[in-house]
């Protein structure tokens, strides 16, 4: 019997990291070769697969590069480590799971996708608020209390006990995590701002309109019982120091010490001060004089300058983190909890589409796939591969001569992979049978309100030069894009600008005094949530998750049907739904020619009356035409996973073998797949049949397959002299 142990390994083409390792580079000069070593094969794998998010990050270690600009007194950013500047010029933003805006959008689709909640119900405007200082500054209060918390135990324990040592310990990395908040200038920039908050409006509450100045006093009762409030004295900071407790003043010392020897010779004494006030409070803050106009001029420069660079920073970051989110769903729709499955794997090529098309590149590429995907041993076999960023054809928007109203500036984006590349690709990568799934460019017009709006028509248009082609049974146009933040409900309001008379401060009400930017939408491609509930489907312990019983455990989904009856409201993806629902003028544009892997957000209940809150597939079709309409992606599928356990079963396709691979004998492998018939993942289902014919030359043999009345063949070059050798 066969023996493939995966179906769903998929191929990232995309770059996450320049500085890490890629596949190009790991595969390395390969002329006159024709097979990789298995030591390359197992160093690629080291370095380049997943079978994770987590490690995803960890192996691909995304990261973000930023550098002040002298002459604009603006901070820049770039994805790309800056070759012509100095290390200590440049800052380093690890892009992890604690990133601010990162976390931020991966809690707005957890959150979706908890509640099932349409866009339109769905309150983005407050989980914006985590990227505002406020909000930083929420989890910078949660590091100091279990600062003091930790500290205040270890200093109580006495040297040498073991709880001590694990206090150590946990106190090295939150001052890990509290470094990472004052290790530079930018990370300090939501300290500054609340820090002058807090002692500029002090007298205000909540609600309150201004800060007052105010007097530290003590409450005391007079002789005749009068209760009074009177202005404490002034006493001295070291005089002060003593009503804190011995824990909080040597956490400070600390404090002070480990900001002393990150900053080294930059040490600046309001840093130092800054960073005692905010993980170590102490008692000497109250009765400190503030010059309001200094401090009111500096805390709206810092408000400024956050709320520019954190601008910048969005718009350079957007497009890699929107892919790192697509690998993110790529894992999630896999929501099987136990070891045993087939889970989904992910390999990074780590390079751009671009760069990976370059025939001479190309050419390597080939070399790993035929080694992978041309022997009989499929544990590292490529099923999959995603292509994210198609460029939507702009031929058609109106062009504008004169501007009357002022708009932003609608450059080319970089980020866009062109038809051309696409088509190279599908060329080298459909030669050892990977179904590539592609998906558009991200924005508003590649989204579930446009496609509700206007069908899929310019989507099929744009995939016009991918019909009829050898290819193109295995390009899988995928679309809407899934929105996270709809770009006009993407504003971040950061603060509001102080104000002062002199006497007292207060938040400025003009429109124009609050600091705010807009990230102007963020979506996840469509191809890798495609690529992975795909994936997901192939495993068999998935399918007994979803549909509970009629399904064999041993067999991959290859002949899993999307489409077929309710299979659709049992394997939804884990995304919440998007918008109401398409219209039927759009659904007959779908359903006309059964374009394109379609998810649909309908409103629909399932088998047992239980409304269906996530995104569903609507269509699942590769850009191979049967008549006037598109084929399903399965029989690719199918097509593939046959040729490869015909080939391992029968020596490399030795005559007699074929013949017994299809005889009636119980034992065969088409017997076995025949008696399986009645479960969901059967290879063979109800309806269908393969059947084979020998060549009279006895050269090849013809594979019909007869998918429920849809015909397909396939021809295969027999190993007779081997045949004969046995």
């Amino acid at each position: 019997m066969a023996d493939i142990p995966q179906t769903s390994r998929t191929l990232a083409l995309d770059e996450f990291n320049p500085q890490m390792p890629d596949l190009l580079t790991e595969i390395g000069e390969s002329r006159s070769i024709d097979s990789l070593d298995d030591e390359i094969v197992k160093r690629i794998n080291d370095k380049l697969l997943c079978t994770s998010f987590s490690e995803f990050m960890r192996k691909m270690a995304p990261v973000v590069y930023s550098f002040f600009d002298a002459n604009s007194g603006s901070v820049r950013y770039t994805l790309k480590k800056p070759e012509s500047l100095p290390d200590n010029l440049i800052t380093e933003i690890p892009l992890t799971e604690q990133n601010d805006v990162l976390k931020m959008l991966m809690t707005m689709v957890d959150a979706k996708r908890k509640q099932g909640t349409k866009n339109i119900d769905f309150g983005f405007e407050t989980l914006l608020e985590l990227i505002s200082p406020k909000k930083v500054l929420d989890d910078i209060r949660q590091v100091r209390k279990e600062l003091q918390a930790n500290y205040t135990e270890y200093l109580a324990l006495p040297d040498g006990d073991p709880k001590r040592e694990e206090y150590g310990s946990k106190l090295n990395q939150l001052f890990e995590d509290a470094r990472a908040n004052y290790s530079n200038t930018m990370a300090l920039l939501p300290l500054a701002i609340e820090d002058s908050e807090q002692r500029l409006l002090l007298g205000a509450g909540d609600d309150g309109p201004a800060g007052q100045k105010v007097a530290a006093g003590i409450a005391k009762f007079e002789e005749d019982g009068t209760l009074r409030i009177l202005e404490a004295p002034k006493v001295t900071e070291t005089a002060l120091a003593l009503t804190d407790s011995e824990a909080n003043k040597g956490l400070a010392l600390l404090l002070e010490q480990d900001y002393e020897d990150g900053a080294g010779e930059d040490t600046s004494d309001y840093v130092k001060a800054l960073v005692v006030r905010t993980f170590s409070p102490l008692a000497t803050q109250i009765g400190t004089e503030v010059d309001l106009q200094k401090e009111v001029s500096n805390h709206n420069a810092y408000l400024q300058l956050y709320t520019d660079s954190k601008a910048e920073f969005i718009k350079v970051v957007k497009p890699l983190v929107e892919r790192i989110l697509g690998v993110r769903e790529y894992f999630e729709q896999y929501t099987v909890q136990s070891k045993a499955g087939m889970r989904p794997t992910l390999l990074i090529a780590n390079a751009t589409p671009e760069m990976l098309a370059k025939s001479n590149n190309l050419s390597r590429l080939r070399i790993y796939l035929n080694t992978v995907n041309n022997k009989n041993e499929y544990n590292d076999s490529v099923w999959f591969a995603v292509f994210p960023n198609l460029s939507l054809d702009k031929s058609d928007d109106a062009k504008v001569r004169r501007a009357v109203f002022e708009v932003k500036d609608d450059k080319q984006r970089k980020d866009v992979n062109s038809m051309e590349v696409l088509g190279q690709l599908l060329g080298t990568l459909y030669e050892y049978q990977i179904k590539t799934f592609f998906s558009f460019e991200t924005g508003e017009k590649s989204t579930f309100d446009r496609v509700a709006r206007e069908g899929v028509g310019a989507f099929k248009d744009r995939c016009e030069p991918l019909v009829n082609k050898d290819f193109s049974a295995y390009a899988v146009p995928c679309l809407p894009n899934i929105t996270v933040i709809p770009k006009n409900r993407s504003g971040v309001v950061t603060g509001k600008l102080l104000e002062t008379d002199g006497e007292g401060v207060r938040a400025s009400d003009a429109q124009e005094s609050i600091a705010r930017f807009w990230i102007e939408g963020v979506y996840i491609p469509a191809a890798y949530v495609a690529a992975g509930i795909t994936a997901a489907w192939q495993c068999p312990e998935y399918l007994r998750e979803k549909f509970r019983r009629n399904v064999a455990p041993g067999l991959p989904g290859v002949r899993y049907d999307i489409e077929q009856g309710n299979n659709a409201l049992i394997t939804t993806t884990t995304l919440a739904r998007e918008i109401a629902g398409f219209t039927a003028s759009t659904k007959e544009d779908i359903n006309h020619q059964n374009f394109g892997f379609i998810f649909a957000s309908e409103n629909v209940k399932d088998k047992k009356g239980r409304s269906v809150s996530h995104l569903t597939v609507y269509k699942a079709r590769s850009l191979a035409m049967e008549g006037q309409a598109f084929e399903p992606i399965y029989r690719t599928q199918v097509t593939t996973y046959f040729q490869r356990v015909l080939r391992q079963v029968t020596g490399d396709n030795k005559a007699d073998n074929i013949t017994y691979f299809f005889s009636p004998n119980p034992e065969s492998q088409m017997s076995v797949w025949k008696g399986q018939r009645e479960f969901v993942n059967a290879v063979i289902q109800p309806g269908d049949e393969i059947t084979f014919e020998m060549e009279s030359a006895g050269r090849n043999c013809d594979i019909n397959f007869n998918f429920g009345g849809n015909t397909r063949n396939m021809q295969i070059t027999l190993n007779r002299a081997s045949a004969a050798a046995s």
